[in-house]
């Protein structure tokens, strides 16, 4: 409930002007968080389109970097929303912020968006003393950026997998390109035939009685897990499904801030 009058930094406010400020606040955090979900989707489609080879690395990596912008952009008036709120990072928030991360094609937006430059001129520097309010803008703040860590990962994994199917047709054409050869050294004799035989069944038994390792069981040798194309999918997979949580989280945390407004403006 909100009190009578509060002062904050030597402010006095009455009931209506500072339910009306928290409103506001609250309203400007979820139109920000609308514009975030917008960059998300642009951020989405453009991986899209770069896996499918219809836009080059250049041009995701153009992407990227306007997408780490834009949430860096809006972090900054985030922070300024939750600050004026009354979080508890108020006074470092408006007056110290570090500068922007920028994005490359392999790594995407930074997940540490959230720092950013340090001028906020369009928020008043003083606190609603609202920190149940604040509480619930961070909230959903630390989701975002696991939601952002999340999507990158996701997005690297799904690159990882499109790397092993293409090594594993470049590996399939190359033992069919043995077969052929060891096909043609057989038609030129049965003798061939026989030392062909000899030297395979060398190649699987060798002296010590080992089976030389090939393809994944090589990787394994060598201390090494190569992952098959259907692993990286499952690690897809379990990312797809983590994300799904977070955005529903999300999601109830938005909720919860919809009906604080509604309780607010009563």
């Amino acid at each position: 409930m909100v009190n009578a009058t509060s002062t904050a930094n030597g402010i006095n406010l009455d009931q209506e002007t500072r339910s009306k400020e928290i409103v506001a606040s609250l309203r400007g955090f979820l139109k920000h968080q609308t514009e975030r979900v917008s960059l998300y989707k642009e951020f989405n489609d453009a991986f899209k389109e770069y896996v499918a080879k219809r836009m080059t690395q250049e041009e995701y990596a153009t992407i990227c970097r306007i997408v780490t912008e834009g949430f860096v952009e809006l972090s900054i008036e985030i922070l300024a929303l939750e600050a004026h709120l009354g979080g508890p990072a108020h006074a470092s928030t408006i007056n110290s912020l570090a500068p922007p991360t920028t994005a490359t094609a392999t790594n995407g937006p930074s997940a540490s968006s959230e720092q950013s430059p340090a001028n906020i001129s369009s928020r008043r520097n003083y606190s609603l003393d609202s920190p149940e309010h604040a509480q619930m803008i961070r909230e959903v703040q630390l989701l975002e950026k696991q939601k952002l860590a999340l999507t990158v990962q996701g997005q690297k994994w799904v690159l990882e997998k499109e790397a092993q199917e293409a090594q594993d047709i470049k590996d399939q054409e190359a033992e069919l390109q043995a077969d052929r050869v060891v096909g043609n050294d057989e038609e030129e004799g049965e003798g061939a035939g026989r030392i062909e035989s000899e030297v395979q069944t060398t190649a699987v038994h060798d002296p010590e009685g080992q089976t030389p390792p090939q393809g994944a069981s090589a990787a394994v040798a060598n201390g090494s897990v190569k992952l098959t194309v259907e692993d990286w999918q499952a690690k897809v997979d379990e990312n797809r499904d983590s994300l799904n949580e977070i955005v529903e989280e999300i999601n109830d945390k938005l909720a919860d801030i919809q009906e604080a407004i509604a309780v607010l403006v009563l």
